[in-house]
């Protein structure tokens, strides 16, 4: 799994995977931080702000998406949920 921010493109592999702007920016954000732990309230001040007033469950659907994404069409399982901690990329698995 590789990112280019520059381009704000993604590859897994040499397949090309199309993410939203959003989506980007929480995987960017899982990814700087990698393989570190990071919570639901780090990733919503990292990518909406601080001041993000909606709902905060906007990180699972965003989570899920990615793993749409980059995971299960690759049979992967690198976007991992830490039950209580938050969510973390792993190694390729």
């Amino acid at each position: 799994l590789r990112i280019d921010p520059s381009t704000r493109r993604t590859w897994r592999g040499t397949a090309e995977v199309q993410l939203t702007s959003r989506e980007f920016d929480v995987l960017e954000a899982l990814m700087r931080r990698s393989p570190a732990l990071m919570s639901k309230s780090e990733l919503l001040a990292a990518v909406w702000s601080f001041d993000y007033d909606g709902d905060g469950n906007i990180v699972e659907v965003f989570v899920r998406r990615l793993r749409n994404k980059i995971d299960a069409p690759f049979h992967r399982n690198t976007l991992v949920t830490v039950r209580g901690g938050g969510y973390r990329l792993t190694a390729d698995g």
